[in-house]
């Protein structure tokens, strides 16, 4: 059981070798726990080996009473952020979403929405939220001023509320939704051939993105359900043509940080279509490892998610 210091344990996150200043009780943990990643497929490989152990030991800390709050807090800021479990925290991360949206001019003035519900599973108790329903962007508001309290559970974006609600009813593993116009996604969205996977960064949204083509503004009970059909049971982007994307994740923090890839995806797209020279297109074979990879090692959101939160909670 790892009960090191909180400045033991950065050390280690960091990758710096502390041995000869650990007692010969902790040399033999390290030991241990590095081994038993080692032997561990699901560690990542490309960490350093500190780094293995420390994720490794990730499930023996929450475990241990001796962990002090601040202990605790500590691994947490290094390594991820939870999955928010109350109306509070997805309030809360709501608005830092929004936030987000407009620092990295996602935003579109007062249009676009963000929404987010409870799991959909009633025996994982996860929050107060009712159910059948999600708390969306409230309309009216630039993103850089939307608080936790200004969400609503039916927006007077009567669009939003179509968008939203088509795909919450036939995928319940969707807890979060983000609708987005940014200039790259929008030319993207233009083009007869689509999204084309040239980087790396692409190989999350490998046969998970969707095209619907344009019907007008999205204000039509019937179309909904032809958004959720064309995002399909898996897909996890929708490419709205001549309008933007809409795209989902298991938590606001997924939904947002694919957001970011798909678009950066669509930026490289253009820039290098713009030179006129031939595309290398990612193999087929390696986007699906790439795929396992990021799903199994570095889901989106997991990572980031606390770092992103810093930049607007200053």
């Amino acid at each position: 059981m790892f009960t090191r210091s909180p400045n033991q344990m950065f050390r280690l996150f960091r990758g710096v070798s502390q041995a000869r200043k650990f007692s010969t009780k902790n040399r033999d943990i390290e030991t241990k726990a590095a081994q038993a990643a080692s032997k561990d497929a699901r560690v990542p490989r490309m960490m350093s080996g500190p780094q293995r152990s420390m994720i490794q030991a990730l499930d023996d800390y929450e475990a241990d009473p001796s962990w002090s709050v601040n202990q605790r807090n500590m691994v947490d800021r290094l390594f991820y952020a939870p999955v928010a479990s109350t109306e509070s925290q997805i309030r809360n991360d709501m608005k830092t979403a929004h936030r987000l949206m407009a620092k990295f001019d996602f935003d579109d003035m007062v249009w676009n929405h963000i929404s987010a519900r409870c799991l959909y599973d009633q025996t994982e108790d996860c929050c107060d939220l009712p159910l059948d329903s999600f708390l969306i962007t409230p309309g009216g508001m630039h993103f850089s001023e939307v608080r936790s309290e200004d969400f609503v559970f039916d927006t007077v974006d009567e669009c939003g509320n179509i968008i939203h609600s088509g795909i919450y009813q036939h995928r319940p593993d969707i807890r979060s939704i983000i609708h987005t116009h940014t200039p790259a996604i929008m030319t993207v969205s233009v083009l007869k051939s689509g999204f084309k996977f040239l980087t790396q960064d692409s190989a999350a949204f490998y046969n998970k993105i969707g095209y619907h083509d344009w019907e007008g503004l999205h204000c039509s009970e019937v179309e909904k359900e032809r958004i959720a059909e064309n995002l399909g049971s898996e897909g996890i982007a929708l490419f709205m043509r001549n309008h933007g994307a809409t795209v989902v994740g298991r938590s606001v923090q997924e939904a947002w940080v694919r957001t970011y890839y798909l678009d950066r995806c669509c930026k490289v797209q253009l820039a290098a279509m713009a030179t006129g020279d031939e595309l290398i297109e990612c193999p087929e074979d390696l986007l699906k490892h790439a795929q396992s990879q990021i799903e199994e090692f570095f889901p989106h959101g997991k990572y980031e998610w606390r770092a992103l939160s810093r930049l607007v909670d200053k």
